[in-house]
């Protein structure tokens, strides 16, 4: 017996239709990271290659770009580790993101009464911001 999702099969087909429809407007030959992040705004982020070059590049909800970074990018292992040291936890979750008007990794960690969303810089692994979200009664 096969079980679908429907609404999130949905999700996923629509973020890929954004996603062709976003390569073929702005010149991506391919893209190995696709997502669209929610933090006070909404963004599409690509991960892709354009010109032979590789590039970070976000787009606007209405598919209109903002920005692109195509430095060198810290290894994911360096923002975990500061995460997990100044926290004491490990998270959960690890996506790229767009605050402040940099990319940036976004991780964040569920725990029983909390959740902590840290953000650290993707070119250097400095820590931008964070919010705790506690659910202590």
């Amino acid at each position: 017996m096969l079980w679908v999702h429907v609404p999130y099969s949905r999700h996923k087909n629509e973020l890929i239709e954004v996603e062709q429809e976003i390569m073929a407007e702005n010149g991506y030959d391919s893209s190995d990271y696709f997502n669209r992040y929610d933090g006070e705004k909404s963004y599409y982020i690509i991960h892709g290659k354009k010109e032979d070059k590789e590039q970070y590049a976000v787009f606007n909800e209405k598919k209109k770009f903002i920005k692109s970074y195509s430095g060198d990018v810290v290894d994911r292992q360096v923002c975990i580790d500061a995460f997990e040291e100044r926290y004491k936890h490990t998270p959960d979750d690890i996506e790229i993101g767009y605050e402040n008007e940099i990319f940036v990794y976004c991780l964040l960690y569920r725990g029983e009464n909390s959740l902590i969303y840290a953000f650290y810089g993707i070119d250097d692994g400095e820590f931008i911001k964070a919010y705790r979200i506690d659910n202590s009664r």
